[in-house]
């Protein structure tokens, strides 16, 4: 890195950080602690104020409110986020509109040739949800569902909702939004059931946030998580064609531990409500897709049963 790109990415690492120290720079930009003050000095010469505390636990902060020059991107930033733009295009991603209108820009903003470039990319380039026969066209089934762009600018407010479905209402504490095999659902804590729920998101026919005055604090909502939260039912150990698979299609909520160095082994483990169905099914199809790299440890009766019933239907099928 040269030092005016190291200059310019230091100045937006300390504007991001209410607070930073010298040696925290020295570690992030791999230099001298000569160097870093001489950066410093060269940022406060550019305009950007910084202020200093002295003291064992002393350090630097910047004055609040204070403008940053315009962002630039080199050649091949901007063929990142091309893209990236281009690779997402057709996923079923939330304000997908908003994104094809930032790659309009990209490409307004870059020069004759940096466009060439990027037209020429995005001819070339063919994803697997992308359409060969145009790759600019967003086919009417990769749009996310309506309402999922409207719960999540509401998520960013409040997390506890008030959820409008066809089979009633319910309060809930949000704690993740994921999709899997292309439906998007709502990983949620239901406040007057105290209970983990899974909600799909295209069934929510309103929502609101709940009133300032009735909201719960976190820390009550994290206890009685705690002291409800169903213990692990379910374990499974992956080999390294599982571990493979398993990072094309991750469990939605849950992380991988692995057990060795070289992640070559792996174990996962997570609760499954057996009265849900529609969890059995999901599950039981994407443990099959895993393969035979993946061997069920612990696992309820119901589980199990599910999983050897598809088995069976894909058996079936043979002539």
């Amino acid at each position: 890195m040269t030092k005016t790109a190291r200059i310019n990415t230091m100045m937006r690492y300390i504007n991001n950080r209410q607070y930073f120290t010298i040696r925290e720079l020295m570690t992030q930009f791999q230099v001298s602690r000569s160097t870093v003050i001489r950066d410093l000095n060269n940022i406060q010469e550019l305009g950007m104020p910084l202020t200093a505390s002295v003291g064992r636990d002393g350090g630097y902060a910047v004055l609040q409110n204070q403008l940053l020059p315009a962002v630039q991107f080199n050649s091949e930033e901007l063929k990142a986020l091309f893209v990236s733009f281009l690779a997402t295009l057709n996923t079923q991603l939330p304000y997908l509109q908003n994104r094809n209108t930032l790659t309009e820009k990209l490409v307004a903003i870059a020069s004759q040739t940096q466009q060439d470039d990027l037209l020429t990319l995005q001819e070339l380039l063919v994803f697997s949800h992308t359409n060969p026969a145009n790759t600019r066209l967003t086919e009417l089934t990769d749009f996310a569902p309506p309402m999922l762009k409207t719960l999540l600018n509401t998520c960013l407010t409040s997390r506890q909702l008030h959820l409008t479905l066809a089979t009633g209402t319910r309060t809930v504490w949000v704690r993740h939004i994921f999709n899997r095999q292309d439906n998007w659902y709502i990983d949620a804590w239901d406040l007057s059931n105290q209970q983990f729920c899974e909600i799909k998101v295209a069934a929510i026919q309103q929502l609101a946030p709940v009133d300032r005055e009735q909201t719960l604090d976190p820390a009550t909502i994290n206890a009685a998580i705690k002291a409800a939260h169903p213990a692990t039912n379910v374990c499974v150990q992956l080999q390294a064609a599982a571990i493979q698979q398993f990072r094309q299609h991750p469990h939605p909520t849950t992380p991988l531990q692995f057990l060795d160095p070289f992640q070559q082994t792996a174990k996962l483990e997570c609760y499954l409500d057996v009265h849900q169905p529609q969890q059995l099914t999901d599950f039981s199809h994407w443990l099959l897709y895993l393969g035979s790299d993946a061997r069920l440890t612990v696992a309820p009766t119901e589980l199990t049963a599910a999983v050897r019933q598809e088995a069976l239907k894909i058996v079936g099928q043979l002539p």
